[in-house]
């Protein structure tokens, strides 16, 4: 198979290059001038940019042989989300990467602000020695209110506990129990977090709220701001009058509404305030996770695997290794649904049983549709783009629930109305198993090579399908039966050592009592 070709506009990293060089044929640039790429965009299947690079429509426009693009990096600003989407380009990034960095950061911060080092230092440094004067506060048993409880939140949410603080946050977009898995109270109105903290620290992205005037004075008279997480998400001139004003008794600031801040930067005027310039998520050990994170989404992506840093798709937060049995799930079934049923009168019916948190379902309706719709239309197709492409073809597809019993995950796929067109497989414990196939119930596991055949229960069809198989030199492993009831419609699965010749599958075509044969390898 033809190694994939990736350029890399900046530095990557040694460890994230090696990942991709050990997967596909690499040109790497430290810092490749921007008027370069625009030249070079025919000519890969991936690109990897950081911040010196910018992926506009235009850019991303007529370039068929671009699958993936992605920023080594959180945030990806620098990429046209809609026209990627649009174009069936996936976009990879680095979340949480830089994760543990950024709260360790914020602590520092923390420290550095309640126990006056940088003002300490910079009075020894001076020959001072006035210990009364740089009086501290103890992190131990203060409030800790936290805004945003992604990946950056957790990791101060953990951290703190084991400083002993009382930890409560607020994320409109997360159920109870992933505050309750993390032993965080919910608050669920910003207004009344702020007003029963002694530190707030935020960790959102720029879509985040904005902590105004309004919001700021809610907070008690001496509490502490941090923000490691981007700028502009607190006005800082407000913060500015609220700490001359003794209300607010310190800060400690990593980004800034402008980078670097002026030499009139409010909060550099105002006291109590420890800063640094972003370093939030700089560490040795962040930018190599960051490259591999992105190394390992890029090559996951070209592929056609669902990394779970992919950005322009709603992948659910679960498990890299449930997220990938699942992915394999449900291509499995919608390539077997795909080859046995040739038209979609009616709108097709995806059935999830109690197993599924609702929040997998817009992940798992894309990656169904992608799957359905690959072989039926022309033009470039993945769960990237399949919504779009299945409303220009006019397929539907409606996520229900299903009630069937079992604990374990259950997935079905049906055309609505008809119940003896479904596939169902289960992902359990030991693997993916096939339930139903065009109704029929089975009971396998499916196999790398096999074929099916879709016959009329009747003496003599197994033997007779068996014999054609070994004329042709055809081994085969094992024999699945189900039928629907004797003498109606019944289907053989044959796991095969190879993928039959052409010729056999016509030859069972032509045998009696058989309606159709399928080969099929490695879904």
């Amino acid at each position: 198979m033809t190694r994939p070709r990736i350029l890399v506009t900046e530095n990557l990293g040694a460890a994230g290059l090696q990942y991709l060089q050990q997967r596909a044929d690499v040109d790497a640039h430290h810092l490749l001038p921007v008027q370069e790429l625009p030249g070079l965009m025919n000519q890969y299947d991936a690109i990897i940019i950081r911040s010196a690079h910018r992926l506009t429509r235009e850019l991303l426009k007529d370039h068929p042989r671009l699958k993936v693009v992605a920023r080594a990096g959180a945030g990806v600003d620098n990429i046209d989300l809609d026209a990627a989407t649009e174009l069936g380009i996936a976009v990879i990034n680095a979340p949480g990467a830089n994760a543990i960095a950024a709260a360790e950061h914020t602590f520092g911060l923390m420290l550095a602000v309640m126990r006056n080092i940088v003002a300490g230092d910079a009075h020894v440094r001076g020959g001072g020695w006035d210990r009364a004067a740089y009086l501290g506060q103890e992190l131990h048993g203060k409030r800790l209110g936290i805004i945003g409880l992604g990946r950056v939140g957790r990791q101060v949410a953990r951290i703190a506990h084991g400083f002993r603080l009382e930890v409560a946050a607020y994320d409109p977009f997360l159920s109870p129990d992933i505050f309750e898995a993390h032993d965080v109270r919910q608050v669920t109105q910003l207004e009344d977090l702020l007003s029963a903290v002694d530190i707030i620290t935020i960790h959102t992205p720029k879509t985040g709220p904005h902590l105004d005037e309004r919001l700021l004075e809610r907070l008690p008279k001496g509490a502490i701001v941090i923000n490691a997480a981007r700028g502009g998400l607190i006005d800082e001139g407000s913060l500015s009058r609220l700490l001359q004003a003794g209300h607010i008794s310190g800060a400690g600031f990593d980004v800034f509404t402008s980078e670097p801040p002026k030499a009139d930067s409010p909060l550099l005027q105002a006291p109590h305030v420890v800063t640094t310039p972003h370093l939030g998520g700089s560490t040795h050990e962040a930018m190599v996770e960051v490259g591999v994170m992105t190394a390992r989404g890029v090559i996951d992506a070209l592929n056609n695997q669902t990394p779970p840093n992919l950005v322009n798709v709603p992948i659910p937060d679960l498990p890299e290794r449930n997220l990938k049995t699942l992915d394999r799930a449900v291509r499995l079934l919608a390539n077997l649904f795909s080859r046995l049923n040739e038209h979609f009168d009616t709108p097709l019916v995806l059935s999830l049983n109690h197993s599924f948190n609702p929040s997998v379902r817009p992940w798992l309706r894309q990656a169904a549709l992608a799957w359905l719709l690959q072989e039926r239309v022309d033009e470039r197709v993945n769960t990237v783009n399949a919504l779009l492409i299945a409303q220009r073809q006019g397929v539907r597809l409606l996520v229900q629930g299903d009630q069937s019993d079992g604990d374990d995950p259950r997935l079905g796929l049906r055309l609505e109305g008809h119940p003896e067109t479904e596939i169902q497989v289960t992902v359990g414990a030991s693997g993916i198993l096939l339930k139903k196939i065009a109704g029929i119930p089975v009971d396998i596991v499916w196999p790398e090579q096999a074929l099916l055949t879709r016959h009329r229960d009747a003496p003599g069809v197994v033997g007779r399908v068996g014999s054609l198989v070994g004329q042709y030199d055809v081994n085969i492993g094992q024999l699945h039966l189900g039928r629907r009831d004797p003498h109606e419609e019944a289907l053989m699965i044959l796991t095969l050592d190879a993928d039959p010749p052409e010729e056999l599958l016509e030859s069972l075509r032509r045998l009696p009592d058989i309606d159709s044969v399928y080969a099929f390898s490695h879904l």
